[in-house]
């Protein structure tokens, strides 16, 4: 259900006028209106939508009403009633979840992630003597669908029998169905640009994030294998386009272009141009720099050969001040003891200097838990074997050391520190993930701040997102994933409980 029909479900379950709500809630009731119709949609940190929860759970005290709003939010929701310890809580939650076409399309690109491997298929054995070129002329015009993925293969012919480097300048926002809808195209075309890259080429894209979620993390995705190499700069274009005239570019400063134009989303009858002409190519290079002026960089790769790099980006990131949400396969090095940082890091031989970082970020942390909630989602072993069978460390962001395990000792240490935390503070919470369809994957995303993706098992990678639609998706997921309470809503009798059996099982 999208948020409309929330709203105008509960208003009517519980007899609330636009203007009564609007009453309660200091709001405008055309707003109300407006939200109610569908013709406004809540911004992601909406403080309102806490407060419509509340008044109208209020409101939701009869049997026959409670009844009825479990039963509308068991057949529309991935949440479950019994989790939540108030009814305002709940509301709360399912009129912030996301329509479940959202939740797919994020939990479709972490899944592309944890499956990625560097050790793909070999690529198609190419002949360029296969494939079109341009004649004497110019300029080809080819038309439509076909033509436009015509202009592409023969645009990446040109570019590798050109044999010289080059940064390709790439941009499209129109309908995506052109490179994606025909699987002997689409294998194609991967396979030349996979070959472009191979010999020296780098890319500068520019994503269309205006798109819905799913067609855009599905773009993104397509990209991953080609991200992982180094040779992309993907950008973004902040602000809304009315997308009535689109725009493709696909340029070579020393081979040749690709241009076109199509109203709204058709393609059926569409231009495409070819160019080879130099003062040609180099008037849309000019066209492409201006619009990339526009731009913002969509997200950062960083691998372990980039170490220093990461850390930079992760003491940046963990500055900024917001509320906070982290889902890794285990603990993770916010919350580790000065003592087994130490510990580790002598095993593993890393400089004093990272010591000293981490101890610094431990310090930020806890200072930042007396004004922003933190919420780790972590997957714990039980007590039964925690003494027989090694506990890895998730620790990218220390060693990006794959082979490093606690020793009882330390692991203990480890979570009497989480027990400390959560009986410290108030905005400190532990959950236990009970989804294991995401293993092999660290989201570490702060709300209105920026996302963290990272591929923890080998090859690893972290993707560094700060585009603020696709914050507020990985923040909504996160927010429900493994069926975890929202802030107000804490279960921390059992967060303890299950670490105190823990630590008492590894009798250390």
């Amino acid at each position: 259900m999208q948020f409309s029909e929330k709203l105008d479900l509960l208003m009517n379950l519980t007899r609330t006028t636009n203007s009564l709500l609007a009453r309660g809630i200091s709001l405008d009731p055309s707003f109300i209106s407006r939200l109610r119709r569908g013709m406004r949609s809540p911004a992601p940190s909406a403080n309102y939508i806490q407060a419509m929860a509340e008044y109208l759970s209020r409101r939701c005290n009869a049997d026959y009403q409670q009844t009825a709003l479990g039963d509308a939010i068991k057949s529309s929701s991935a949440l479950r009633p019994e989790d939540y310890e108030s009814v305002s809580g709940l509301v709360y939650a399912w009129l912030r979840e996301e329509p479940a076409a959202k939740r797919n399309a994020v939990e479709n690109f972490l899944e592309g992630v944890v499956e990625f491997k560097f050790k793909r298929a070999p690529a198609p054995v190419l002949d360029l003597a296969d494939y079109p070129s341009v004649g004497g002329s110019d300029i080809e015009v080819l038309h439509g669908v076909e033509g436009k993925r015509q202009a592409v293969i023969t645009f990446l012919s040109l570019v590798l029998a050109s044999r010289q480097p080059q940064t390709l300048l790439l941009y499209s926002n129109e309908d995506l169905g052109w490179l994606t809808d025909d699987p002997h195209f689409t294998l194609q075309w991967s396979a030349l640009l996979e070959k472009v890259i191979r010999t020296g080429n780098r890319i500068k894209i520019v994503h269309t994030v205006n798109r819905s979620m799913d067609e855009m993390l599905s773009a993104i995705a397509q990209w991953v294998p080609m991200y992982m190499t180094g040779s992309i700069e993907p950008y973004y274009y902040p602000k809304t386009r009315d997308r009535l005239l689109r725009r493709t570019l696909f340029i070579a400063p020393e081979a040749a272009a690709v241009a076109s134009t199509t109203l709204g989303s058709g393609t059926k009858n569409a231009l495409n141009f070819i160019h080879t002409d130099k003062n040609t190519i180099n008037a849309l290079i000019e066209e492409f720099d201006e619009f990339l002026s526009l731009c913002r960089p969509l997200m950062s790769i960083l691998t372990p050969f980039r170490k220093g790099d990461y850390l930079s980006f992760l003491s940046e990131f963990e500055d900024e001040g917001a509320n906070r949400i982290i889902k890794s396969d285990g603990l993770s090095t916010i919350t580790m003891p000065p003592e087994v940082a130490a510990s580790l890091l002598v095993r593993v031989q890393s400089p004093n200097a990272l010591l000293e970082y981490q101890l610094n970020r431990a310090q930020k942390f806890e200072s930042s838990l007396a004004r922003f909630s933190f919420t780790e989602i972590a997957s714990l072993p039980e007590p039964g074997t925690v003494k027989t069978v090694p506990v890895p460390v998730h620790c990218f962001d220390l060693t990006g050391d794959n082979g490093l395990f606690y020793t009882p000792q330390e692991f203990s240490l480890h979570l009497q520190n989480i027990i400390r935390l959560l009986k410290t503070y108030d905005n400190f919470d532990m959950h236990f993930s009970i989804r294991r369809n995401l293993e092999g994957c660290m989201v570490d995303v702060k709300e209105d701040v920026g996302v963290l993706v990272g591929k923890t098992s080998p090859p690893p990678v972290i993707f560094a997102l700060n585009e603020s639609n696709l914050t507020a998706a990985f923040w909504d997921y996160m927010m429900i994933y493994g069926k975890n309470p929202v802030q107000g809503q804490r279960k921390k009798d059992t967060a303890l409980a299950r670490l105190t059996a823990l630590v008492e099982s590894l009798g250390v």
